[in-house]
């Protein structure tokens, strides 16, 4: 499985991309249509995926929010990133993280992607984590 999250590794940087895209587009009051394109193209990079791919890049996003500790500053979007010592391995952690999700559909992990709104900061993280 860790293998093919190396070989994902440009399709997610693709993903980070295009909503880095698509908040800087909102921040700048672009149009419409050009932050619709913006979706439209982030939903085609997930919805084009396999299961298995789907599978991996989920797993990566869990990685990425279970595997560090955050602290939230009330009345504050600001978020601190707490560096706690990782003790597993690569193939250890998209274990441990791929558990559940062994159940879910292609259907149900697309959705999970593409309604997710910390896609960005979570796989960021994950790949930090298991370097990628």
């Amino acid at each position: 499985m860790y293998s093919l999250a190396k070989q994902l590794a440009s399709r997610m940087r693709a993903i980070m991309e295009v909503e880095n895209e698509i908040a800087v587009s909102k921040s700048k009051d672009a149009d419409d249509k050009a932050i619709l394109d913006l979706e439209q193209k982030r939903s085609e990079l997930i919805n084009s995926s396999t299961r298995d791919e789907l599978f991996v890049i989920k797993t990566v996003m869990n990685v990425g929010r279970g595997e560090r500790g955050y602290r939230f500053y009330a009345g504050s979007d600001e978020i601190e990133i707490i560096k706690l010592p990782i003790e597993l391995n690569e193939h250890e952690l998209m274990q441990k993280y791929s558990y559940y999700l062994v159940h879910k559909t292609e259907r149900e992990l697309a959705n999970s992607l593409e309604f997710n709104t910390v896609v960005t900061e979570e796989l960021r993280e994950g790949m930090e984590i298991l370097k990628l």
